[in-house]
């Protein structure tokens, strides 16, 4: 991880990688284009709304069809992504699975994959997973370690499964999860991602900055895997 510092202030375009809005997160307060509206205030180039799926703290409840169900998932990215384009951030779709308490950001995996895959709520996480990558999508574990009452194992990881690990998230309550996640990242040779796991719109310190605008969600991810950024929130770690 690239540390903040004189030598390395080129890099100054800023990317929240985990968002929630209210419209989908149960936990969220405000809708994606306040959402939008606050990280363009907070100097953000793009942002990557991951609002929580069906498996996790979802607003969506109730006895729907898959269809209609992945229609109401969709309306916070929908409505930052239009608000976005309106003041000029760009926004990108991610969502957070939840297995047995363990929480995945996933990128690069569309709304019509999630329309095709209703199965995503019943299958394996094996297959899960081999499914997702294969679609061209993208697994980041978010906030490994921490400990909350809906996670059953702090403690258990996915190597095998996942290609890069949320190191820094500033919405974890204690330093310590940050400073295991690092290690967990650094053992596997896992991309690391950072994040402020914003629900709502005030000021946050977290995110990622990169040398040059990104040009899409791909983007991202190849930049980071490249580590050409800087992983912010470092007093959450140290």
């Amino acid at each position: 991880m690239n540390e903040i510092s004189d030598a390395n202030k080129k890099y100054k375009y800023k990317v929240e990688t985990h968002l929630h809005t209210s419209q989908a997160s149960a936990c969220a307060v405000n809708t994606g284009a306040e959402m939008a509206r606050a990280c363009k205030r907070d100097g953000c180039c793009a942002i990557v709304v991951t609002d929580h799926f069906f498996n996790g703290n979802t607003n969506i409840r109730g006895n729907y069809a898959w269809d209609d169900k992945i229609s109401m998932f969709m309306k916070g990215y929908e409505n930052a992504k239009r608000e976005g384009d309106n003041i000029g951030i760009d926004v990108y779709f991610g969502f957070e699975y939840n297995y047995r308490g363990a929480e995945f950001l996933i990128y690069n995996y569309s709304e019509e994959k999630l329309r095709a895959y209703p199965e995503i709520m019943t299958d394996n996480i094996e297959k899960i997973f081999t499914n997702i990558k294969k679609s061209g999508g993208f697994i980041i574990h978010a906030h490994p370690f921490r400990h909350e009452a809906y996670i059953l194992d702090p403690g258990q990881i996915f190597p095998e499964y996942t290609e890069a690990v949320e190191v820094i998230n500033t919405h974890n309550r204690t330093k310590e999860s940050n400073r295991l996640a690092m290690d967990y990242a650094e053992e596997y040779n896992l991309i690391k991602f950072g994040g402020s796991d914003t629900h709502s719109a005030h000021p946050q310190d977290g995110g990622m900055l990169f040398e040059r605008k990104p040009e899409s969600l791909y983007d991202i991810i190849d930049m980071a895997k490249k580590e050409e950024c800087v992983i912010l929130g470092e007093q959450y770690l140290i």
